[in-house]
């Protein structure tokens, strides 16, 4: 079904919302785009691959001490923040630096390489000095979980980058649409 909102088709038209409200575009990518990935990082036992319960272990990193509840209410409050505070910084900064071509396209081709750099930070900093400081478990907790904990890093953010560049789609600033 083609919906229409004000002449334009409704994907256009959130185009449109996008392009003249980039911070407003930015929170809701974030908050959206952290929220699906970070369901589907608890669902990804189930097939085969570790559990990425970030809030969890965000959490526990914060407040060790900390009963489960206090552990997964702080860590989903500052790990959501922390989706909302990147979408902001790809909108803002690294969209408009990433190349001058601006379609559906290229728009989640930098999104995706957007989160490939965090997925590569949270590798190479997050898990190894952060989350299992003093353990040794190296690049992506190769040394802990081997390639799947690696991986699970990599698709986690990976479906970050796929929400982030859904929701955060501007048209060209030329677009006629936007006159």
């Amino acid at each position: 079904m083609n919906s229409e909102l004000g002449g334009l088709n409704a994907g256009r038209s959130w185009r449109v919302w996008v392009t003249k409200h980039p911070i407003g575009a930015a929170l809701w990518a974030g908050l959206v785009g952290g929220q699906i990935a970070t369901l589907w990082g608890i669902w990804l036992p189930g097939i085969g691959l570790p559990s990425l319960d970030w809030p969890i272990t965000n959490g526990a990193t914060i407040d060790p001490k900390g009963s489960f509840v206090a552990q997964f209410a702080i860590g989903g409050f500052f790990h959501a923040l922390d989706c909302v505070i990147f979408a902001l910084i790809f909108a803002l900064f690294i969209f408009p630096i990433a190349g001058k071509v601006v379609n559906s396209g290229f728009n989640m081709l930098k999104a995706l390489g957007f989160s490939m750099v965090l997925a590569t930070l949270s590798a190479a900093f997050l898990v190894p000095y952060v989350y299992y400081k003093g353990y040794g478990v190296g690049f992506g907790g190769i040394h802990y979980g081997g390639w799947k904990l690696l991986f699970a890093i990599y698709l986690w953010h990976g479906l970050y980058g796929v929400n982030l560049g859904a929701i955060y789609n501007p048209l060209p600033l030329d677009d006629p649409a936007l006159k």
